[in-house]
């Protein structure tokens, strides 16, 4: 369970350091201390969690798509990878790991014209996920992901409806009276 509770946390980690670099465009530092935590979060369920491997795919997904390019997320990585000495190593299934991966990669890539919204729903891991829980009954692959991407969403959800209000209400000049919207 404590696993679960993880990777819930990692992925509104993962999309806040996304928010604040990407959106926000933040200089704060607080950004590369989540993403830090990320990465010590993520390195303990690649080194302790029975879905591990699907997470060390991912992790290494991001890097062959070039998708670890701010220094937060360099941050993240580097400590998800130094933390596996100490949670260990995972065992690796090299044929589920090489799926996943492939999987993972697909999801990077950004599609264009009809196929667009695949880059925003990122189908093919979660998918992919679901083939050990129907095969051999190792559904926390499936729960894993989808508990991980539940978070991220989550503050997406949270960070977009927090940009619509911004830009509905726009600046605000304040005096005597009501604060009331510029422009």
């Amino acid at each position: 369970m404590l696993e679960y509770i993880i990777a819930i946390i990692s992925g509104a980690l993962v999309k806040t350091v996304d928010w604040l670099d990407d959106t926000k465009k933040s200089k704060s530092p607080v950004k590369y201390l989540l993403g830090a935590l990320y990465g010590l979060l993520i390195g303990y369920l690649i080194g302790r969690a029975s879905f591990s491997l699907i997470f060390l795919a991912a992790l290494a997904a991001q890097v062959f798509a070039r998708k670890v390019d701010t220094t937060a997320h360099k941050i993240g990585f580097l400590v998800a990878a130094i933390s596996l000495l100490w949670f260990s190593f995972p065992t690796i299934d090299g044929g589920l790991f090489i799926l996943f991966l492939a999987l993972a990669f697909l999801d990077e890539i950004d599609y264009i014209g009809k196929l667009r919204p695949i880059n925003e729903y990122r189908p093919f891991l979660k998918l992919g996920a679901l083939l050990p829980g129907i095969m051999f009954g190792r559904w926390d692959y499936f729960f894993g992901i989808i508990i991980f991407d539940i978070g991220y969403e989550l503050v997406a959800t949270l960070t977009h409806s927090r940009a619509e209000v911004d830009a509905d209400t726009g600046p605000v000049k304040k005096g005597k009276g009501t604060a009331r919207k510029t422009g």
